[in-house]
């Protein structure tokens, strides 16, 4: 009698379940039939693409102020899925507990991603480096690049210091004589209050500057520096990967091997400017054939100042292009470059809302301990599991196991 109450039981968790879903699915053909579907994913794919398009429009993303910031990232919340909440799936062999215990996001370096054509730029070097070289050699093209470049590095850090305040200093330089030159690269670099490594950037970038009319050979040593640190650009790049759904079979299977944990983390949590900084920077992965790079048109964008918000737009059309059969990952990432850094980046941030463990790891200590910090820090705790009666996965809250472990000799529970 007891076997059979039991069983009636989790029978009746299971049927609500499948009520629960029955009543999502009733709920969006009521969606799509009365307000249309198709409309409503349209209106949310074109209000993505606004917010991409104003995210692009700053194209320095270290100099914007407090109140762009919030702007921003209340734009991005709105375009979100899930109301703000993204998850990640870690295989509990590697997963590091510190993450929870710290509270911190990891951003992996590019070259730990396992697609290794992810992150690279679709581009024929040998074809492009000729073009490149051309271009600099017109139009004073080369001493342009060296002002905006210069630019952009010092800006992070001296958000008042405009392109043409930069040109003005470096024809200063080159076109006084030592003694001059060099008061007036003090000055510069007190009045930014540059640190050992910006004026180093400074000094290299002002004796460049000194050319006039670089030779052919220096502009092809310039142009293959720059290509042989390409990979090291990409390397420095920093990836938060996420995806829209906990319940992600094949990302289960693939990332976890079926034993391991899905992290919530909930983007509404953020409320400092400092994380909103990092996060507005959070896109979401397209999947197709990545279009041809021109190195040569994104620095025209650069120097010539009138279409920043195309360059932007052509860096993270790399950036964010993966081939179709990773289709069914519905990624969305935040990027994040930290030059000379190829290891990754620790981001404390206090975002985790809920954690899905599998079954199957339910008696390691490793899961026993982020139950325990699960439930310090109240976040939802769910058991993921395999109902053989329905032959397919579930997912119940912890503290409904106990009503299903007690028929585990009718079901058993695996991953």
């Amino acid at each position: 009698m007891k076997q059979k109450c039991d069983y009636i039981n989790v029978m009746i968790v299971i049927k609500q379940q499948k009520i629960e879903k029955l009543q999502e699915y009733k709920k969006s053909l009521i969606y799509e039939y009365v307000t249309g579907k198709k409309e409503v994913v349209q209106m949310a794919n074109n209000a993505y693409k606004e917010y991409e398009k104003m995210l692009y429009s700053y194209a320095n993303e270290s100099i914007l102020s407090e109140d762009v910031v919030n702007e921003l990232f209340s734009e991005l919340l709105k375009v979100l899925p899930n109301n703000g909440k993204l998850y990640k799936y870690k295989a509990l062999s590697t997963f590091h507990l510190d993450e929870l215990e710290d509270k911190y996001v990891w951003f992996s370096s590019a070259k730990n991603l396992n697609d290794k054509k992810d992150c690279t730029f679709n581009v024929l070097f040998p074809k492009e480096m000729e073009a490149l070289v051309k271009f600099f050699l017109k139009d004073d093209n080369y001493r342009k690049f060296l002002a905006t470049s210069l630019h952009s590095g010092l800006a992070k850090f001296c958000r008042d210091l405009t392109l043409t305040m930069v040109e003005d200093a470096l024809k200063c330089f080159s076109g006084n004589g030592p003694k001059l030159a060099n008061l007036q690269f003090d000055a510069f670099c007190k009045k930014y209050r540059l640190n050992k490594s910006q004026k180093q950037l400074l000094l290299q970038t002002s004796q460049l500057y000194r050319i006039v009319e670089p030779s052919d050979q220096l502009i092809r040593n310039i142009v293959g520096r720059m290509f042989n640190q390409m990979q090291e650009v990409r390397n420095s790049m920093h990836i938060l990967s996420l995806t829209t759904s906990y319940d992600k079979d094949s990302m289960w299977a693939y990332y976890c091997n079926n034993e391991g944990i899905c992290i919530e983390y909930d983007f509404a949590r953020i409320n400092t400017a400092a994380l909103k900084r990092v996060f507005i920077n959070t896109q979401k992965v397209r999947y197709g054939k990545k279009k041809k790079f021109s190195i040569v048109e994104l620095f025209k964008s650069k120097i010539y100042n009138d279409h920043l918000v195309e360059s932007e737009k052509m860096i993270f059309e790399q950036l964010l292009t993966k081939e179709k059969s990773w289709r069914a990952e519905e990624e969305w990432r935040t990027i994040i470059n930290d030059r000379g850094n190829t290891t990754g980046s620790k981001i404390p941030a206090d975002i985790v809302s809920a954690v899905y463990l599998d079954y199957s790891i339910l008696q390691k200590d490793k899961a026993q301990q982020i139950i325990s910090l699960a439930q310090t820090n109240k976040w939802a705790i769910y058991i993921r599991y395999f109902s053989e009666l329905e032959g397919q996965y579930r997912y119940v809250e912890l503290e409904d196991l106990p009503k299903l472990s007690k028929i585990e000799n009718w079901t058993r529970f695996s991953s």
